[in-house]
């Protein structure tokens, strides 16, 4: 039973399984970055496949750094692009842009 209630574990924590039609979930936008050793890059990328299918009314937006890893090791001009596109998207989801 072990494996089992593992697996329940790893099930409930896993946000793609979580993602159900019809719901009015708010404007994401999922970032990743192609060098992740930690997440597996098509991940995210199925995450936000799922999103986008589930609820239509709103953006569902992949950014992919493919110059990057998981963050740790991004150069400056890296996070600030990141940083810029996250705060772009929130001011634009917000109504100021």
């Amino acid at each position: 039973m072990k494996v089992e209630a593992d697996f329940r574990s790893l099930l409930a924590s896993d946000p793609y399984h979580r993602v159900r039609d019809g719901v009015g979930y708010p404007a994401a936008l999922i970032t990743v970055g192609a060098h992740d050793l930690r997440v597996t890059p098509w991940i995210p990328a199925k995450f936000a496949a799922r999103l986008q299918a589930a609820s239509r009314a709103r953006p569902t937006l992949l950014r992919v750094d493919f110059e990057a890893g998981h963050g740790i090791g991004s150069t400056q001009s890296q996070r600030e692009e990141e940083f810029a596109d996250i705060y772009s998207f929130a001011l634009w989801q917000a109504g100021v842009m």
